[in-house]
């Protein structure tokens, strides 16, 4: 899928392999563009998503290297550039819990695993991604297997969004407030459309496409669908409702998903 990528992201990424090669020279072998920009889904409130690969990311001193450029790219950049820094060899086997450093909601971590390093990113890259620097996606071999993928999503939703769900029907029945922030409905059911879509098809999509593609596969909920389609692109309030609503398709594909 050819994706145009607009130039405020072009600068961002330029601006981001500029302080890494300042800072530790040569370190960065290749740059990919994940996310939300590759799927062709990107808002001026989304973050930027990548893939960096380094030679061998568990070496200390090249740890010390990237938090260093990490803190250029802080200084020089409004948006945040999140992802983790793997190896050549990481992408070649099927995604697993390793220890690299990563960068979330703009920080930078060394300790703990990297959420991104998963089956559904892997097959992001292999398919969608975006090269900066290094060979084409196509030709790394980046391991993408359709029942690691779906394995993994149905973990996923077991683990985390149906406590996502629970929490914001708690949250719903402690409060009275009749309106609700629309990024809570954008998060809540645009994720869990997202993992719906790639269960069932073994494709990725975006928020967006995943949203409209709901919309048509659970028309019932369509409204809800939709009308997180329509804040993700326009931010703004959404009714409580919509969020009541959001909470019962979320345990509708939960169950749908995880057979309980």
């Amino acid at each position: 899928m050819a994706t145009q990528t607009p130039e405020i992201v072009n600068a961002a990424l330029a601006t981001w392999l500029a302080a890494h090669d300042e800072v530790a020279p040569d370190v960065i072998e290749g740059l990919y563009v994940v996310g939300s920009v590759a799927l062709g889904d990107w808002t001026s409130h989304s973050d930027l998503d990548v893939v960096a690969v380094v030679a061998d990311p568990s070496d200390p001193d090249l740890a010390n290297g990237l938090a260093a450029a990490h803190e250029l790219v802080r200084d020089r950049l409004a948006m945040a550039v999140d992802g983790p820094y793997v190896a050549w060899g990481d992408l070649v086997a099927p995604a697993m819990a390793v220890q690299r450093p990563w960068v979330l909601d703009g920080e930078y971590h060394v300790d703990g695993e990297s959420f991104e390093i998963n089956p559904v990113t892997w097959y992001t890259l292999h398919r969608y991604g975006i090269p900066r620097r290094g060979d084409d996606p196509s030709a790394i071999g980046v391991a993408h297997d359709v029942e690691e993928r779906r394995s993994w999503v149905a973990e996923n939703v077991d683990t985390y969004w149906r406590g996502v769900g629970e929490a914001l029907a708690a949250g719903l029945g402690a409060s009275s407030e009749a309106e609700w922030g629309g990024e809570i409905l954008e998060w809540v059911a645009l994720g869990v459309a997202r993992m719906l879509f790639t269960f069932e098809t073994g494709d990725v999509t975006s928020k967006s496409g995943a949203g409209r593609w709901a919309a048509e596969r659970v028309p019932q909920h369509a409204e809800v669908f939709d009308r997180a389609v329509e804040v993700r692109a326009s931010p703004g309030v959404v009714a409580r409702d919509v969020l009541e609503r959001c909470v019962q398709v979320t345990g509708e594909i939960v169950a749908a998903i995880t057979g309980h």
